[in-house]
């Protein structure tokens, strides 16, 4: 058990507040994403797209940097620079899984255009089954958001972090 407590960190800022922001912002700009190609009438082929990703990856990493700056002295540690993005990659992909399920909901044309796409089947808009459709892609989003911001706050807690934990020895 020795091993878990052998490191002494110190959270620098309010991370939780900034996650908690910054996710927000992360998945309305995701959504965005979405509803515009619906209102456009170039809906998105699904709601995991290599764009998608993109944008999710450069925002963790960018907003993992623009916290960094935010806190007193600039300085972060592995575990908070992790806290934060896992928290706003969770925090993203809840927000954007609720909207692809709203989405889902209200439009059945973008339903039966992610599951064609991304299951092979084909299913009508008149399908009685199409709220589980819509659902099962909402879930199909959150993993996927949820794990790779968490790489993404991965990879930029290990390139943003300026400040090593103090490492503690056991007295004998």
């Amino acid at each position: 058990m020795a091993v878990f407590h052998r490191y002494n960190s110190t959270i620098h800022g309010n991370y939780r507040q900034a996650y908690l922001r910054c996710g927000l912002l992360i998945g309305a700009l995701l959504s965005v994403y979405i509803v515009g190609r619906l209102l456009a009438g170039s809906m998105a082929e699904s709601p995991i797209s290599y764009l998608t990703d993109a944008i999710l990856i450069v925002l963790v990493v960018l907003l993992t940097a623009y916290y960094r700056n935010s806190l007193p002295d600039k300085k972060i540690t592995l575990k908070e620079a992790m806290l934060f993005g896992i928290g706003t990659s969770l925090i993203a992909a809840i927000f954007y899984t609720l909207a692809i399920w709203a989405i889902g909901l209200t439009s059945p044309a973008q339903t039966v255009l992610f599951t064609a796409t991304l299951s092979g089947q084909t299913i009508t808009p008149q399908d009685p089954q199409l709220n589980y459709w819509a659902a099962l892609w909402a879930i199909v989003t959150f993993v996927d958001v949820a794990l790779l911001g968490s790489f993404a706050a991965f990879l930029a807690a290990i390139f943003f972090r300026n400040e090593k934990s103090e490492i503690k020895y056991k007295q004998q």
